[in-house]
């Protein structure tokens, strides 16, 4: 399953506790969504047309999602949805990448292509209006944006959506 993170899961380390068997796959672009911290003051993406949301794939077993759908609240305020995701690539896609970059002894960073795929993203129908963020939650964020970031997360998403 390939997963789409955007919230605190943008941090590294947060994201090899919480899913140990995850591998990083490369960066994407979630159209017509916009990234918030809603009314319980954590990230959440809502559908909002013209916008895009900017994360991390990473490629996780049943486990690791069962793992996930708990730490994210799956049977009590998210939900689960699978959405098509445009990916920031190059060449070829996840398969692609992933075969070359083993091929040439490396591990893959960043897809090279265009394609679609079916990802699994969390969000919060729920809980949509706009809050603050809970003071616990900031550190976790400010992790994550530098963690992607240097994965190449742009400074304009950033400073635009995020801050």
């Amino acid at each position: 399953t390939y997963y789409f993170a955007f919230g605190s899961n943008l941090a590294l380390q947060q994201m090899a506790t919480r899913c140990p068997n995850s591998k990083y796959i490369g960066r994407a672009t979630l159209k017509h969504f916009r990234w918030q911290i809603n009314q319980r003051g954590y990230a959440n993406v809502v559908p909002c047309h013209g916008f895009w949301v900017e994360g991390l794939v990473y490629e996780i077993d049943a486990a690791d999602e069962r793992r996930l759908d708990k730490s994210e609240g799956v049977a009590k305020t998210c939900a689960l949805y699978r959405r098509p995701i445009a990916w920031i690539v190059e060449k070829g896609g996840p398969a692609r990448i992933l075969t070359d970059a083993l091929k040439e002894g490396g591990t893959a960073r960043e897809f090279r292509g265009t394609a679609k795929e079916g990802v699994l993203v969390y969000l919060s129908p729920e809980f949509v209006r706009e809050g603050a963020p809970k003071q616990e939650y900031v550190k976790r964020i400010n992790s994550g944006i530098r963690d992607a970031r240097m994965l190449g997360m742009t400074d304009e998403y950033v400073d635009y959506f995020v801050r």
